[in-house]
């Protein structure tokens, strides 16, 4: 009985080994399962990379947004440095223009 289970178990290794169990009923009865398996399993597979794919460009696209807020933020400074009156003031003085010292007038027309 028991080199009865020994042999069934060697059997089916052997059978595996050398390619004697695809001839076999059960085998064939069970093609279509294991093919549907097989596709499901390479969905799967093509389903993770897209995913993977798709955060790594998320997350290269997260940092590059990073990177031109610094560079917005970096202009935008130097923009309002540039325009304060006073830094006008002494860059174009070379040119001749000055700050005016009288106060503003209002025009009305009656």
């Amino acid at each position: 009985m028991i080199m009865e289970k020994n042999n069934k178990k060697n059997g089916g290794f052997k059978d595996v080994l050398n390619g004697s169990f695809l001839t076999k009923k059960t085998f064939s009865e069970l093609f279509a399962f294991m093919f549907y398996v097989g596709v499901l399993l390479m969905v799967l597979i093509t389903n993770t990379y897209l995913a993977e794919e798709r955060t790594r460009e998320i997350a290269k696209n997260a940092k590059e947004l990073n990177d031109l807020q610094v560079e917005y933020i970096q202009l935008k400074s130097a923009i309002m440095q540039n325009s304060k009156q006073s830094v006008l003031a002494t860059r174009l003085a070379p040119y001749g223009i000055k700050e005016t010292t009288e106060p503003l007038k209002r025009i009305t027309m009656e």
